[in-house]
């Protein structure tokens, strides 16, 4: 029973894939910034685990969120 509930609270963190990567490819940004060059993208994509492609295809996203924020 403590292991099935353990399980159960612990599944409300997960996240899908997308949305992890996702949130990855923010933290690239956010170390980064929106100006960065190809370069340096690629370094701290690699060091958060996700490609630059990802990165690329988020980038408008959290520039919006970024820019929204102020």
């Amino acid at each position: 029973m403590k292991d099935e509930l353990t399980a159960k609270m612990h599944s409300e963190f997960s996240v899908d894939r997308e949305t992890a990567l996702k949130h990855r490819a923010g933290c690239v940004w956010g170390v980064v910034g929106f100006q960065a060059d190809k370069a340096d993208v690629e370094r701290w994509a690699k060091e958060y685990g996700v490609s630059y492609t990802e990165c690329l295809k988020w980038k408008s996203y959290w520039r919006t969120l970024h820019d929204n924020s102020k």
